[in-house]
């Protein structure tokens, strides 16, 4: 029996941002000392942070069987890689991987290619200037309320696909940016998949079951989105986030960070509400489990909550791509999922581009957007 799907109210949409829009980038080439009052968060966060113990899997160990070990491997190693995949989700949300299958080139190549367009001329950037209607191009903020405050950060935003053609919001310049961008997603969506066969698999589930609960039909594609955050010098990083505690909305989001560390992320099962720093690891991409994630394995899974410092010494630099249901599909806990609960269905269900509005007009508020899926009611299975 599905459970019940949830309609919330929200303000009236807007197609344009509450007042003007300043680019953080423009501001701290200004040589300003101290941050405007809109970028103060009132509750700084500590610095004094311990490295989260998150895991680095190494996934060439692993096949995309639900075999305990692969040929060649009679200690198991593929084994513990698996144990250690599901733990990261059930307690932490976030995980290292390396050996992943990006070519390194692919990588270097992606984030050559973003600073490149971050160094174009201000006039050629605000060509693409974004709306809050879709979020796509270039933008500066989160969230339509006028009195929030504001993030310092300036970030790029685009579809990967499954849309036929959807370049025509890519950038033009630098040149080589959609060829680079392009190669750089299918890698990207390709490790998605096969991630997702694995966690399936650490669910004991068929691992086919988590690409089809977010696709529109087997034979469509997940969709996937680009993000390439700026964070320029801050001032007073002390006083400042580059982007405020949230959890992504969708089902995976693959981070490939510079060497400058600024992400932070809490452990979703602890009580103590700690931050933890999550510094770049060579030759590795940070793995998010998102919103959707949660939802159908019914909490099993767990997006992780997170946030960026900024730092004021050094400009960073991060390429995020997400990977999304389709729009219309209808997300709830799949119902193999609520057996194992004992028929407790822990979400409510609510088609992907309902939920994303929740973060495109209210911006980034930890996870409270997720609690409003939160059941209230115990279904039965049969």
């Amino acid at each position: 029996m599905p459970g019940t799907t949830v309609v919330m109210s929200l303000p009236a949409a807007a197609t344009e941002w509450p007042g003007p829009v300043q680019r953080v980038q423009e501001l701290a080439d200004s040589g300003l000392k101290t941050l405007p009052p809109t970028y103060v968060h009132p509750s700084p966060p500590s610095r004094a942070l311990a490295a989260a113990p998150i895991p680095v899997i190494d996934i060439s160990a692993l096949t995309t069987t639900t075999n305990t070990t692969t040929p060649g491997d009679p200690l198991g190693r593929a084994q513990a890689m698996r144990a250690l995949l599901s733990d990261a989700c059930r307690h932490w949300g976030i995980f290292h991987v390396v050996n992943h299958g990006v070519p390194r080139e692919v990588l270097a190549s992606a984030m050559s290619v973003s600073r490149a367009f971050f160094s174009l001329p201000a006039s050629e950037k605000r060509r693409y200037a974004n709306n809050p209607v879709t979020y796509e191009g270039y933008g500066s903020r989160m969230g339509l309320d006028p009195d929030a405050t504001l993030d310092w950060n300036d970030y790029f935003f685009h579809h990967l696909g499954p849309r036929a053609d959807p370049r025509n919001k890519w950038p033009r310049q630098p040149e080589n940016y959609r060829h680079v961008i392009s190669r750089y997603g299918d890698e990207i969506v390709a490790l998605s998949r096969r991630l997702l066969a694995l966690l399936s698999s650490g669910l004991g589930l068929p691992e086919s079951t988590l690409a089809e609960a977010f696709a529109a039909s087997p034979a469509e594609q997940l969709g996937a989105t680009f993000r390439i955050n700026l964070y320029p010098k801050c001032p007073q990083p002390e006083a400042a986030l580059g982007l405020s505690p949230h959890s992504d909305p969708g089902v995976l989001t693959v981070v490939q960070q510079d060497r400058v560390s600024g992400l932070e992320v809490r452990r979703v099962d602890g009580n103590d509400g700690a931050w933890f720093r999550v510094p770049p690891v060579e030759d590795a991409l940070v793995v998010i489990v998102g919103d959707q994630m949660e939802i159908a394995t019914n909490g099993v899974y767990k997006s992780a909550d997170h946030r960026t410092a900024v730092n004021g010494e050094k400009e960073r630099m991060s390429l995020v791509v997400f990977v999304n249901p389709e729009g219309e599909k209808v997300i709830g806990p799949l119902e193999e999922m609520v057996e194992m609960a004992g028929g407790e269905r822990n979400f409510d269900e609510m088609s992907y581009n309902e939920y994303r509005k929740f973060i495109r007009v209210l911006g980034v508020q930890g996870k409270s957007i997720l609690a409003t899926r939160a059941s209230k009611t115990k279904y039965p299975t049969d």
